[in-house]
């Protein structure tokens, strides 16, 4: 059984998966086939979490997004997850990994205007389910995270006393 992980846009996701790929798996897309589509453009977050509930056996981490009502759903289902994000101090590193990285111009434009906002939600949730790691120092990230490392190679050393 793995672990869920929600996480502020830049905060290493696509790293962690290009090192421990077949570790991870990314569950953040708001398509019909995950989350549902009632038509009206509505998404059906419960079926968005069975959809996360369905994979997180299958790997050791499960990443999804910092999606507002995806955080209540998993908060009202009692389903445990960690969200990291980023300290509102560390908004122009964040801005200036987007730019290097050529995210969508889009893309930038809204972590630009919503970061404190996002940080501020994060911060203000309250839930037994919620396990939050706020990275304030520059250059931390998902990926050189000591608790995730350490996690990581828990794993690994679990899978070799098996084998």
């Amino acid at each position: 059984m793995g672990i869920i992980i929600s996480s502020f846009p830049g905060c290493g996701k696509t790293y962690l998966m290009n090192t421990h790929g077949n570790k991870a798996k990314m569950v953040d897309a708001f398509t019909p086939e995950l989350v549902g589509d009632s038509g009206d453009g509505k998404y059906d977050y419960n079926i968005w979490v069975d959809n996360i509930m369905n994979v997180v056996g299958d790997y050791d981490i499960v990443f999804i997004p910092v999606a507002e009502k995806l955080l209540e759903t998993l908060n009202n289902r009692n389903i445990d997850y960690d969200i990291f994000y980023p300290s509102k101090d560390r908004r122009k590193e964040f801005l200036e990994n987007m730019v290097r990285k050529r995210a969508f111009r889009n893309d930038i434009m809204t972590i630009d205007r919503d970061f404190d906002k996002i940080v501020d939600r994060i911060d203000a949730i309250e839930s037994d389910n919620c396990y939050k790691h706020k990275m304030s120092e520059g250059g931390h990230f998902i990926g050189n995270d000591s608790s995730i490392m350490q996690y990581i190679n828990n794993l690994n050393q679990t899978q070799e006393t098996n084998e």
